[in-house]
């Protein structure tokens, strides 16, 4: 199979592939090449790893759908972005190996339990198990309510919630370091991340474009991720002493703020491994921990936990609560430790013992 472009065509972009059911080429056309390099990834699946599917589903009754038949549709009807869908391809693919080619009224939370083993042993994470597990059922529940099966045969099948991993943001020196010895395009998606707090990829960061910003009146527009369908963007205040930074990155005359080579960067990862190496940093930090830093300092510097959820693009407040904590736990012990109420101390000679004798205690006891 291949993606072709055909420039004299009104839908120029054609993925082709040979039908494994029926042995003829078959195609299909599309207006932009990022709809057919879609296409062609569920094409690929449907072949290594489905490929009665191609016998049409006229040819197959509901009972005969494979657990693997009934995700590749639901991934089909979600109509996902190419990054999206490949990400989500490579993390339900471990699963099917184990359960795709089962019958969908046959399954059962034995079979669910097999993987949830199978996936333990091979060193899978409990919240990746679990993120796993998660596409499958949502497959199947979606199969039951457009009727294409007549019930998810595993519907309170759950896992065990996994630990959180926590790994601390950049330090101040961590920070410097990295900016010490940071490529350009580095340079600026560390900048970017601590001044906004931006999610660090191609949903948030990656996309902004110089005409998203306003340096008279100190402001950029971000695009939210596409899971945030409620706010599709926001407005955040820039710093004023960012804006000089801004404006210097703006004379290169590239339309986006990050890019390679005048067009959008779909990844940074080899290039920030290799700046931590250089860098001399040992630990784990990724580049979304940029976007942790901005959260942990400005809640740390006493920001309001409500505003910075806003800022960062949360619909709620379950985001701030769940990964910082911490930093929580500290403002609320500041606000104990620094109350304005007269010295406890004073108040010693109120206290008394049960049979009704004034307790005497020392003043440092009490404060």
């Amino acid at each position: 199979m291949a993606i072709q472009y055909r420039s004299d065509r009104k839908l120029p972009w054609r993925v082709y592939w040979n039908n494994p059911h029926s042995g003829k080429r078959e195609s299909k056309s599309f207006a932009t090449e990022p709809e057919a390099r879609k296409h062609d990834s569920l094409t690929l699946h449907r072949l290594q790893y489905e490929p009665e599917s191609f016998a049409g589903l006229g040819e197959q009754s509901a009972k005969a759908l494979t657990v693997e038949g009934v995700v590749y549709l639901y991934l089909k009807d979600r109509d996902l972005k190419p990054a999206n869908l490949r990400f989500t391809l490579l993390h339900v693919r471990p699963v099917l190996a184990e359960v795709g080619s089962i019958m969908v009224p046959a399954l059962d939370q034995q079979d669910m339990r097999r993987v949830v083993a199978a996936l333990k042993d091979s060193g899978v994470k409990q919240n990746t198990i679990n993120r796993r597990v998660s596409i499958i059922k949502a497959a199947l529940n979606w199969a039951e309510d457009t009727g294409l099966i007549p019930a998810n045969p595993i519907p309170r099948f759950s896992c065990p919630r996994g630990e959180d991993e926590r790994i601390a943001p950049p330090t101040r020196a961590e920070i410097d370091a990295i900016l010490d010895v940071a490529p350009e395009r580095i340079m600026r998606m560390v900048l970017l991340g601590l001044a906004l707090g931006v999610r660090v990829g191609g949903s948030e960061m990656f996309r902004l474009k110089w005409k998203d910003f306003d340096m008279e009146r100190f402001t950029v527009r971000v695009w939210a991720a596409d899971k945030n369908h409620k706010r599709p963007w926001r407005d955040l205040h820039l710093r004023a002493d960012f804006v000089p930074v801004l404006s210097a990155w703006r004379a290169d005359g590239a339309d986006y703020v990050i890019h390679d080579r005048g067009g959008p960067v779909a990844s940074l990862k080899t290039a920030w491994a290799s700046t931590l190496v250089k860098a001399g940093i040992t630990r784990r930090i990724r580049p979304y921990d940029l976007r942790h830093a901005f959260a942990t300092y400005t809640l740390d510097s006493g920001a309001d936990p409500k505003a910075v959820a806003e800022v960062m693009g949360h619909s709620g407040m379950a985001m701030i609560h769940k990964h910082y904590q911490h930093v929580l736990e500290r403002q609320r012990k500041a606000v104990m430790d620094t109350a304005p109420l007269p010295n406890l101390g004073t108040f010693a000679g109120h206290i008394k013992r049960p049979n009704g004798a004034h307790l005497v205690v020392p003043i440092m006891e009490l404060v």
